[in-house]
């Protein structure tokens, strides 16, 4: 009987490495259909790496790129950059893989402004490497210490919420199905946004931020019910709570940051990637990334980043649901490690980050917190 149950064990794990391979390989070749009008903006864009093996080396003066392995059987793929080329990416980002850099293609890298980003299975910025040189402007670091202390301090945080409880009530209508949570929650955005802009009385930023949490209750509570769609969940079960949305204050540790559910898990890395877009639009407008507003040294060393990324938090959630619920899920797109937490498919991963538009938005944010301080 023990050799006839390791038997079904090994046949069971054979069948979950085949499914894996499956879902690894669709999402490696997966292709969203493109809606709107193209862009006429353009900028360099990231390199996206994932996976086992990664390798960055200078060959003959070039950049030479492996990409990581994450089933079996792929092909490698390898990408080749020249000093000066047009399409130079301006970062390459490392989602929670594993390989090797050289010294030589830091240097490399620096030289040519390529930033390195690693990011966790959490979307936790790990570490950054390369790019190039910075440092604060003083004038405008010394503006932000005045705004810090001072009215402009509560005239952003007004602005920021304000374009924050806009955003949500924008994901609110384009993206969740109608339902009474859906209505209270717009409803109650829309009366807060009114008071918090066109209020003429003068608001702490405790009061501002006690406005934000109670727009965010209602704005994460209209998303609870909303259907994920599934294939394959007879044949390997799934949490019971994965089969819609949930609030995104469920099953969640802050502490530890385990995202318990898939759209949190995807949540994570979407709000990853728009830190690392706000952190380099800071730096390059010359601003002092470790001078917040509203969050403090506390939290983070990059609390103005924190601030940005509030009127940008709904943009993110709304390419994120879109992508959810769009697609029709397995179990093998997700894994659940020893802690609970939800680990996404790195292919998957790659494709989750490619939705994350943002490099126009978060431009029009450091432009308009540059104006606010040299007024």
């Amino acid at each position: 009987m023990a050799d006839r149950g390791t038997s079904t064990d090994k046949s069971v794990q054979a069948d979950d490495d085949f499914e894996w391979a499956d879902r690894s390989e669709y999402w490696l070749n997966y292709r969203p259909a493109k809606k709107g009008a193209r862009k006429k903006f353009h900028y360099r864009q990231p390199l996206i790496l994932c996976g086992h093996g990664i390798g960055v080396r200078v060959d003959h003066n070039t950049l030479l790129i492996r990409q990581g392995l994450t089933h079996y059987p792929q092909k490698i793929e390898q990408t080749r950059f020249f000093p000066g080329d047009a399409n130079l990416p301006d970062r390459i980002i490392i989602l929670d893989g594993s390989g090797g850099i050289s010294f030589d293609a830091l240097d490399w890298m620096s030289e040519q402004r390529i930033a390195l980003v690693k990011l966790d299975w959490r979307g936790e910025i790990t570490s950054i490497g390369g790019g190039a040189k910075y440092s604060a402007n003083l004038k405008l670091a010394e503006f932000q210490r005045q705004a810090k202390t001072g009215k402009k301090s509560t005239e952003l945080a007004r602005w920021l919420i304000g374009e924050k409880i806009l955003a949500s009530a924008k994901t609110l209508r384009e993206i969740i199905p109608i339902s009474a949570n859906q209505e209270i929650a717009i409803s109650k955005l829309e009366k807060r946004y009114s008071e918090i802009r066109n209020s003429k009385k003068s608001l702490s930023i405790n009061q501002i931020l006690g406005i934000e949490g109670d727009c965010a209750a209602a704005y994460f509570r209209a998303w609870h019910g909303a259907p994920i769609k599934w294939s394959g969940i007879k044949r390997r079960p799934i949490p019971d709570n994965w089969l819609e949305i949930v609030p995104r204050n469920m099953f969640w540790r802050r502490k530890a940051q385990n995202a318990r559910h898939p759209i949190n898990a995807m949540l994570n890395y979407g709000y990853g990637i728009l830190k690392i877009e706000l952190r380099n639009q800071v730096i390059g407008a010359g601003l002092d990334p470790s001078i917040g507003i509203m969050h403090g040294n506390f939290r983070s060393d990059i609390p103005l980043v924190l601030d940005l990324m509030e009127p940008m938090r709904p943009a993110v959630d709304r390419a994120i649901l879109a992508f959810a619920l769009s697609n029709v899920f397995t179990p093998e797109d997700f894994t659940i490690n020893q802690v609970g937490g939800c680990r996404i498919n790195p292919q998957m991963a790659k494709q989750i980050v490619k939705q994350i538009d943002i490099f126009e938005y978060a431009a029009s944010v450091v432009r308009q917190t540059l104006s606010v301080l040299r007024q």
